[in-house]
């Protein structure tokens, strides 16, 4: 990486993870990746670091070792190689706390971005409060208002944060592209954070089918807690395609996304995409919710208890007025206000706006 003419020559970089992706980026064949076009944005080089420790296999501490340890070295070779005053925006905290401690130490005047996705816990606070001294940070985004009030409390009300919502291909996650079915159900996706045995319950009884896709991995690990679920309620754990996936909401009457209380973005991916599917979202009620969940707006919110859940439910399942009013608004909240597009386009402004403060306070 040292040798890499790009860092010597480049003003701009975004730190990924993983593999790089390949050549099908069109919104016809995958959703397109944020970062592609926030590096448009900013005409950024793309690096491509070591996977977070969920994208590894293998003991927990070993993953969350390697993970570290490597990207701890990507950071050091980086900023001894970076031109000073470079633009680095961190997708993660995976890549973005060895940055941000290295350049601490190293004394690397650079301007650093990291988006946060995980640290909300009060563990993770606190250590964010004992290391904020020692962090190259110039600007913290996270994904919701309720997020960005943590990261100030925790280190301090002058931290410059912002909360920028995680951004939805509105041009794959179209409800023109898709034949649905013709038998309605309910769909829930997804596995962080999810509260299936409450769905479970909540559903039991009910004359209404019910698919849930979840990954199989999941489930499997999960099978004792979830127990047995009900009879009209449909598990799929196979791996689905983009296609299939987008199939899979068309055919929804409606989409439920249970979860446990958490300041995590839990869900947020499965409420963008059924919102730009132009489908009804009800969700129960969690610290991590997205903005644009506002109960009675853009969706559906209820309280985490089974007769709340079960009385939302049939209420939206019967009520086919509402169901049209609340799935038109998110669609039309997603599209303005959570497109790939408009995700990027506010990541390069806060990006300007950190550079306009950066010169105002040059005496």
């Amino acid at each position: 990486m040292a040798n890499d003419p790009l860092l010597r020559t480049g003003s701009s970089f975004i730190i990924v993870g993983g593999a790089r992706p390949g050549n099908c980026q069109s919104a016809y064949v995958a959703p397109r990746l944020d970062y592609l076009l926030v590096a448009q944005q900013l005409g950024a080089a793309i690096l491509h670091w070591y996977a977070s420790p969920s994208g590894i296999v293998g003991p927990r501490l070993w993953r969350i070792g390697r993970s570290l340890g490597t990207n701890s070295w990507h950071a050091q070779a980086m900023l001894r190689s970076v031109p000073a005053g470079a633009t680095v925006y961190s997708t993660g905290e995976t890549w973005g706390l060895p940055v941000a401690l290295a350049a601490g130490a190293m004394r690397r005047k650079i301007k650093h971005m990291m988006y946060v996705h995980r640290v909300f816990s009060p563990r993770w606070l606190s250590a964010l409060k004992r290391l904020g001294p020692h962090l190259k940070v110039d600007g913290w985004v996270c994904v919701t208002r309720h997020q960005a009030d943590l990261l100030r409390a925790a280190l301090g009300p002058d931290t410059r944060v912002t909360a920028i919502s995680q951004g939805v291909d509105t041009q794959y996650w179209d409800p023109t592209t898709t034949n649905p079915s013709e038998e309605p159900y309910i769909l829930s996706v997804g596995t962080e954070m999810r509260n299936y045995p409450l769905l479970f319950e909540a559903v039991r009884g009910l004359d209404v089918r019910v698919v849930v896709k979840a990954s199989s991995a999941w489930m499997r690990g999960a099978r004792e807690s979830l127990g047995m679920p009900p009879p009209n309620v449909d598990l799929i754990t196979e791996h689905l395609s983009y296609d299939e996936l987008r199939n899979l909401y068309a055919g929804a009457r409606l989409v439920v996304v249970p979860l446990q209380n958490t300041p995590q973005a839990a869900g947020i991916t499965t409420i963008m995409e059924a919102m730009a599917m132009k489908k009804c979202v009800i969700a129960t009620a969690s610290e991590g919710l997205p903005d644009v969940m506002r109960d009675g707006s853009a969706g559906r919110v209820v309280a985490g208890e089974t007769r709340a859940l079960r009385q939302g439910l049939r209420e939206l399942w019967d009520d086919a007025c509402q169901r049209q009013r609340l799935a038109m608004a998110g669609h039309a909240t997603v599209r303005r206000e959570c497109s790939l597009e408009r995700h990027a386009e506010r990541v390069a402004g806060f990006t300007s706006h950190l550079d306009t403060q950066a010169r105002q306070s040059v005496p």
